[in-house]
């Protein structure tokens, strides 16, 4: 038991000063600079793999209007679970996962099948 509570990540954080948790924002990590510069470098090292597998960084937004997620199927499975809010009698959504977005920007210009296969990393924020 001794050994496993060396090994928790949150006291290796703390006690390295790379990052620390805070129950007013629970589960999620403030980085220090030593921290942010690890994160950062092992950031650079996923970028670097994914260029050499073909796979295309994008950015897209955080939030989404609920009928993406309407259309694609997760809000029936998900819209208990994510956080939403009402802007003007439309329900937007803060996205729990990246591919609708993907899809959106696939379909947005047009593509032939000698492009495919198509592969994106994003690295924006899911909220769950």
């Amino acid at each position: 038991m001794a050994a496993s509570a060396d090994c928790d990540h949150r006291k290796i954080g703390r006690d390295q000063d790379l990052f620390f948790f805070h129950g007013l924002s629970p589960g999620s990590a403030f980085w220090y600079p030593k921290g942010a510069h690890i994160y950062n470098k092992l950031m650079d090292f996923v970028k670097k793999e994914y260029r050499k597998r073909g796979i295309q960084e994008v950015i897209t937004p955080n939030m989404y209007n609920s009928k993406l997620y309407e259309t694609s199927g997760h809000w029936q499975h998900y819209s208990d679970n994510m956080f939403k809010v009402d802007v003007e009698k439309e329900v937007f959504g803060l996205k729990p996962m990246n591919c609708p977005g993907h899809c959106l920007m696939f379909a947005h210009q047009p593509h032939t099948h000698n492009e495919l296969p198509y592969r994106y990393a994003d690295f924006g924020v899911l909220h769950r």
